[in-house]
Protein backbone atom coordinates (compact mmCIF):
# COMPACT_ATOMS: atom_id res chain seq x y z
CA UNK A 1 0.00 0.00 0.00
CA UNK A 2 2.92 2.18 1.01
CA UNK A 3 4.51 1.83 -2.88
CA UNK A 4 0.88 2.31 -4.59
CA UNK A 5 0.18 5.61 -2.28
CA UNK A 6 3.16 7.57 -4.52
CA UNK A 7 2.02 6.35 -7.93
CA UNK A 8 -1.14 7.77 -7.41
CA UNK A 9 -0.64 10.42 -6.04
CA UNK A 10 1.79 11.84 -8.41
CA UNK A 11 -1.08 10.17 -11.60
CA UNK A 12 -3.30 12.54 -9.98
CA UNK A 13 -1.44 15.51 -9.37
CA UNK A 14 -0.23 15.13 -12.86
CA UNK A 15 -3.65 14.33 -14.58
CA UNK A 16 -4.68 17.65 -12.34
CA UNK A 17 -2.04 19.64 -13.17
CA UNK A 18 -2.87 19.18 -16.98
CA UNK A 19 -6.86 20.03 -16.24
CA UNK A 20 -6.37 23.43 -14.88
CA UNK A 21 -3.52 24.46 -16.81
CA UNK A 22 -4.69 27.40 -19.00
CA UNK A 23 -4.00 27.00 -23.03
CA UNK A 24 -2.84 30.16 -24.72
CA UNK A 25 -5.03 30.82 -27.72
CA UNK A 26 -3.19 30.80 -30.99
CA UNK A 27 -2.53 33.85 -32.26
CA UNK A 28 -1.46 34.57 -36.29
CA UNK A 29 2.10 36.45 -36.44
CA UNK A 30 2.36 38.97 -39.50
CA UNK A 31 5.60 39.07 -40.71
CA UNK A 32 7.33 42.34 -40.33
CA UNK A 33 5.88 45.10 -42.52
CA UNK A 34 9.72 46.78 -43.23
CA UNK A 35 10.73 43.22 -44.66
CA UNK A 36 7.73 43.49 -47.07
CA UNK A 37 9.14 46.87 -48.13
CA UNK A 38 11.89 47.82 -50.78
CA UNK A 39 12.36 51.47 -50.14
CA UNK A 40 15.94 51.09 -49.45
CA UNK A 41 17.82 48.69 -51.41
CA UNK A 42 21.08 46.56 -49.99
CA UNK A 43 23.37 48.80 -52.89
CA UNK A 44 22.55 51.25 -50.26
CA UNK A 45 23.95 49.45 -47.22
CA UNK A 46 27.11 48.87 -49.09
CA UNK A 47 30.26 50.94 -47.44
CA UNK A 48 31.93 52.07 -44.24
CA UNK A 49 29.54 52.91 -41.57
CA UNK A 50 30.36 54.35 -38.17
CA UNK A 51 28.02 53.99 -34.62
CA UNK A 52 26.68 57.20 -33.88
CA UNK A 53 23.48 55.57 -31.37
CA UNK A 54 22.85 52.81 -29.80
CA UNK A 55 20.35 51.90 -27.65
CA UNK A 56 21.30 51.30 -23.76
CA UNK A 57 19.26 52.33 -21.13
CA UNK A 58 22.35 52.79 -18.33
CA UNK A 59 25.36 54.42 -19.55
CA UNK A 60 25.52 57.24 -22.57
CA UNK A 61 26.95 56.66 -25.52
CA UNK A 62 30.31 58.17 -24.69
CA UNK A 63 31.31 56.10 -21.69
CA UNK A 64 30.07 53.02 -23.62
CA UNK A 65 33.16 54.18 -26.69
CA UNK A 66 35.47 57.07 -24.94
CA UNK A 67 38.45 55.90 -27.59
CA UNK A 68 36.91 54.94 -30.81
CA UNK A 69 33.65 54.46 -32.19
CA UNK A 70 32.70 50.69 -33.64
CA UNK A 71 32.16 50.85 -37.45
CA UNK A 72 30.71 48.02 -39.61
CA UNK A 73 31.29 47.69 -43.70
CA UNK A 74 29.13 45.97 -45.50
CA UNK A 75 29.50 43.85 -48.83
CA UNK A 76 26.53 42.93 -49.91
CA UNK A 77 27.62 40.84 -52.88
CA UNK A 78 29.09 38.51 -51.18
CA UNK A 79 26.35 39.03 -47.70
CA UNK A 80 29.14 39.54 -45.12
CA UNK A 81 30.02 42.76 -42.67
CA UNK A 82 33.82 43.32 -41.17
CA UNK A 83 33.71 45.84 -38.52
CA UNK A 84 35.53 47.26 -35.51
CA UNK A 85 33.87 47.07 -32.20
CA UNK A 86 35.76 50.02 -30.84
CA UNK A 87 38.30 47.75 -29.32
CA UNK A 88 38.43 44.51 -31.54
CA UNK A 89 37.88 43.75 -35.49
CA UNK A 90 35.49 40.85 -35.95
CA UNK A 91 33.35 39.17 -39.41
CA UNK A 92 29.85 38.42 -39.83
CA UNK A 93 27.74 36.42 -42.01
CA UNK A 94 24.49 37.77 -42.59
CA UNK A 95 21.29 37.31 -44.35
CA UNK A 96 19.65 40.06 -46.14
CA UNK A 97 16.28 40.06 -47.48
CA UNK A 98 14.30 43.88 -48.92
CA UNK A 99 14.73 45.93 -45.57
CA UNK A 100 15.49 42.60 -43.48
CA UNK A 101 18.86 41.34 -41.89
CA UNK A 102 19.86 38.48 -39.61
CA UNK A 103 23.28 37.99 -38.37
CA UNK A 104 23.62 34.17 -38.78
CA UNK A 105 27.14 34.12 -37.27
CA UNK A 106 30.39 35.53 -36.15
CA UNK A 107 32.99 34.20 -39.02
CA UNK A 108 36.39 35.36 -36.91
CA UNK A 109 36.99 37.93 -34.25
CA UNK A 110 40.24 39.27 -32.53
CA UNK A 111 40.33 38.42 -28.48
CA UNK A 112 41.93 41.69 -27.42
CA UNK A 113 40.91 42.51 -23.58
CA UNK A 114 38.35 45.48 -23.95
CA UNK A 115 37.31 48.22 -21.00
CA UNK A 116 34.02 48.59 -19.88
CA UNK A 117 31.16 47.22 -21.68
CA UNK A 118 30.72 49.42 -25.35
CA UNK A 119 31.79 46.32 -27.02
CA UNK A 120 29.43 43.25 -25.66
CA UNK A 121 26.47 45.70 -26.23
CA UNK A 122 27.45 46.64 -29.98
CA UNK A 123 27.84 43.13 -30.88
CA UNK A 124 24.45 42.06 -28.55
CA UNK A 125 22.20 44.91 -30.38
CA UNK A 126 23.88 44.26 -33.98
CA UNK A 127 22.86 40.74 -33.42
CA UNK A 128 19.48 41.65 -32.45
CA UNK A 129 18.64 43.80 -35.17
CA UNK A 130 16.43 42.40 -37.67
CA UNK A 131 15.35 45.34 -40.24
CA UNK A 132 17.06 48.71 -41.55
CA UNK A 133 16.53 51.41 -43.04
CA UNK A 134 18.27 54.60 -44.80
CA UNK A 135 16.90 57.88 -44.10
CA UNK A 136 16.72 60.90 -45.80
CA UNK A 137 19.87 62.32 -44.63
CA UNK A 138 22.01 58.98 -44.99
CA UNK A 139 21.43 57.96 -41.38
CA UNK A 140 21.30 53.54 -41.34
CA UNK A 141 18.93 52.87 -38.59
CA UNK A 142 18.45 49.20 -36.92
CA UNK A 143 15.39 47.74 -35.64
CA UNK A 144 13.84 45.45 -33.64
CA UNK A 145 10.62 45.51 -34.03
CA UNK A 146 9.19 48.80 -33.60
CA UNK A 147 12.04 49.83 -30.99
CA UNK A 148 14.91 51.89 -33.08
CA UNK A 149 18.22 50.33 -31.67
CA UNK A 150 21.21 51.38 -33.07
CA UNK A 151 21.84 54.49 -35.69
CA UNK A 152 24.80 54.93 -38.17
CA UNK A 153 26.40 57.27 -40.44
CA UNK A 154 28.25 56.84 -43.71
CA UNK A 155 32.12 57.59 -43.42
CA UNK A 156 33.00 56.86 -46.98
CA UNK A 157 31.26 57.00 -50.30
CA UNK A 158 33.74 54.88 -52.09
CA UNK A 159 33.88 51.52 -52.14
CA UNK A 160 37.50 50.91 -50.72
CA UNK A 161 37.87 47.86 -47.79
CA UNK A 162 38.25 49.80 -44.33
CA UNK A 163 40.94 47.40 -43.56
CA UNK A 164 42.85 48.22 -47.08
CA UNK A 165 42.03 44.44 -48.01
CA UNK A 166 40.80 44.46 -51.85
CA UNK A 167 37.62 43.21 -52.29
CA UNK A 168 37.03 39.86 -53.18
CA UNK A 169 34.44 39.75 -56.08
CA UNK A 170 31.86 37.09 -55.22
CA UNK A 171 31.75 34.43 -57.46
CA UNK A 172 28.49 32.99 -59.60
CA UNK A 173 28.19 30.49 -56.65
CA UNK A 174 24.85 28.97 -55.23
CA UNK A 175 23.17 30.38 -52.86
CA UNK A 176 23.99 29.66 -49.06
CA UNK A 177 20.06 30.18 -48.15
Amino acid sequence: MKKIFPIWMVLFSTLAGLGFAQIPDIVEVEPFPERAQKSTSQKDLEGLWELSYIYDKFKPFDELFPDKKPTLYFDTVNKTAVGHTGCNIFSILTYLEGNGIDVLGFQGMTEKWCEGDGEDIFLTVLKSAHTFKIDDEGTLSFSCGNLEIMKMKKLNDNQSHPFSIPKILALNRPSLY
